[in-house]
């Protein structure tokens, strides 16, 4: 059924027709040949035809799959710059002191420059959105670099603890800057409509004690915005939470109350069955980063519960990590990589489906940052966050299931358009923001400085 916000003939910035509009709504419905209606930063009309609007500019999809944005919902922006300077085969303990060797000598160069770099490929990637999970030190820039990229963002504030991990870390905080510190990035909500948005958001895996994880969620309920933390990410950090808290990790969270729907915690690779009760009567969310796991050969896609809990109704979602943690900053490829392990590891060929792991990686991204209302779907009076793609390409061919050919088969190489808040920030797969021939010779200048500093320090 068309759904329609105005009657009347009306003026509007953007029209997307001739497309295959996977909505994503609550019925996951299809509209072939539809258009997709735009103004200011709202989706205006979903539907067949609409001939009733005149826009000020128009996209003829060619028949080819429109979606909802991807959200990535775990992401460290700031080690962009180390990508693969770790020697192939390392462990994650060999990776952690050069990414602490790197945060220490951090200026806003570094930052400006591996964050645009990580947001530039998030975008032309179909990425609308992400978390960032910590490591930014001067945020304001990061929010600059995301205005100005044109990619919706969610910040909290880097790596708040109380507890030490033990570990070679970026940034330790003593207790009572942890409570200063925490919620710092909620001045942000203030902007109406701003693409840049604060959350609350803790180190996790053991470095926050009962405390500051009880002060960060009443912060986080008061303000009506998502809780974000690391959690139980391999054995040996769920077996150190457990034994330090005399029980289930999960379990103790639950009886002191600091599970909820506003719980959104990454990676979560291993749970026992005691946990699987409390996090499903909690409604948090979970988010998937099947790479991040893979890649170190911590297991989470063997022993890993995020299938079992996506079929129980939970709120599952995608994140990428960081540059030594994934393979690229492309929640298609993560959705793909969740598909096939899956799969493989059920044996069952329909564990996950192409429209699953679509609908994983943009509504329940979005509800797992608490805009479940507000983008991730295709709907009427939503934000126009959406990637259109292209269906030339051979492996588009011959066009049976264009979400299959999406997600499956083209994946990050169809993509045509990317609108952002109404915006189109990439256009025949290149960013209409920033010219990224100068970006890519700007970058390569400042990574021989940086590479420089690393020997020097």
């Amino acid at each position: 059924m068309d759904t329609k916000l105005f009657d009347y003939l009306f003026e509007v910035d953007l029209i997307i027709k001739n497309a295959y509009i996977a909505t994503v709504n609550s019925t996951n419905q299809i509209i072939k040949n539809g258009s997709i209606v735009i103004n200011n930063t709202k989706i205006v009309y979903v539907g067949g035809d609409a001939s009733k609007y005149k826009a000020k500019r128009t996209i003829d999809a060619g028949g080819a799959l429109v979606h909802p944005g991807f959200i990535d919902n775990h992401v460290h922006l700031n080690y962009h710059s180390l990508r693969w300077l770790v020697r192939d085969g390392s462990d994650w303990n060999e990776a952690l002191p050069i990414h602490a060797k790197y945060m220490a000598n951090i200026d806003s160069e570094s930052e400006k420059m591996s964050t645009s770099l990580a947001m530039l490929e998030m975008v032309k990637n179909g990425t609308t959105s992400f978390l960032e999970a910590g490591g930014i030190i001067g945020t304001d820039g990061v929010a600059e670099a995301a205005n100005h990229i044109g990619i919706r963002a969610f910040l909290g504030d880097s790596f708040v603890r109380d507890i030490s991990s033990g570990e070679t870390s970026t940034v330790r905080h003593d207790k009572d800057r942890a409570y200063k510190t925490l919620g710092k990035e909620l001045v942000r909500n203030n902007k109406e409509n701003g693409l840049v948005q604060g959350v609350v958001t803790l180190s996790g895996m053991g470095t926050a004690s009962d405390e500051l994880l009880k002060y960060a969620k009443d912060l986080a309920d008061k303000n009506s915005v998502i809780l974000n933390m690391h959690q139980s990410y391999q054995d040996i950090d769920y077996i150190s939470d457990r034994n330090r808290l005399g029980l289930s990790p999960m379990v103790h969270f639950a009886e002191i109350g600091v599970l909820g729907e506003n719980c959104t915690f990454s990676h979560v690779n291993c749970i026992d069955e005691k946990e699987v009760g409390p996090i499903l009567d909690s409604e948090m969310s979970i988010v998937w980063c099947p790479m991040a796991s893979m890649l170190y050969g911590v297991g989470g896609t063997i022993k890993g519960s995020h299938l079992e809990l996506f079929k129980n109704g939970l709120n599952i979602s995608f994140g990428c990590d960081s540059a030594n943690w994934t393979s690229a900053f492309d929640i298609g490829e993560q959705a793909f990589i969740a598909l096939l392990t899956a799969r493989e590891k059920t044996g069952d060929p329909s564990a996950l489906t192409a429209e699953e792991i679509l609908r994983i990686a943009t509504i329940n991204g979005s509800k797992a940052l608490g805009k479940g209302t507000e983008f991730g779907s295709l709907e009427v009076g939503k934000r126009a966050d959406l990637v259109v793609r292209k269906s030339s390409l051979p492996e588009s061919l011959p066009g049976f299931d264009p979400i299959r050919d999406v997600m499956i088969s083209s994946r990050s190489k169809s993509i045509n358009a990317v609108v952002i808040n109404g915006d189109i920030v990439v256009e025949n797969g290149n960013s209409t923001k920033i010219d990224e021939d100068e970006f890519a010779n700007e970058f390569k200048v400042y990574h021989q400085k940086l590479v420089k500093t690393l020997e020097d320090a």
